[in-house]
């Protein structure tokens, strides 16, 4: 896989985000009843993709870069819990995007289908966190 077409897979799995801030904008109705299964469906999210990440770090041989990016993640979600600004979840979002470049090829499309509904989910609690900026 080249590095632009590694790049685009990437593109498309960021979108998710952006769907979802679109979709918390066309229902906003639908974000007041559900907010806790968003949130819920987030931090399961967090979970699996934390998981998923440290797999494919490990098959990948790169076990110094899984704990530094395992400490620096649980940091960063648990900052997202306690502090509600945008700056901390697009950090959190990047924290998450940053081992894409260093895992194995054969993982890097189911690590992108997760990141696009984790952006999905993320994205629909993300209008909250722009009104309180």
């Amino acid at each position: 896989m080249t590095f632009l077409s590694s790049i685009l897979i990437l593109v498309v799995g960021t979108i998710g985000l952006f769907l979802g801030l679109i979709l918390a904008f066309i229902a906003p109705e639908e974000l007041r009843a559900g907010k806790k299964y968003f949130q819920l469906a987030k931090l399961l999210l967090a979970i699996a993709l934390l998981i998923f990440i440290n797999f494919a770090l490990y098959q990948s041989e790169l076990v110094p870069l899984m704990v530094v990016f395992s400490i620096f993640a649980l940091v960063m979600f648990f900052l997202s819990f306690k502090i509600k600004y945008r700056s901390i979840e697009l950090l959190n979002y990047a924290v998450i995007i940053f081992p894409y470049f260093y895992i194995n090829e054969e993982y890097k499309l189911i690590f992108v289908s997760i990141l696009f509904v984790y952006g999905l989910v993320s994205g629909t609690l993300f209008k909250k966190i722009l009104n309180k900026d």
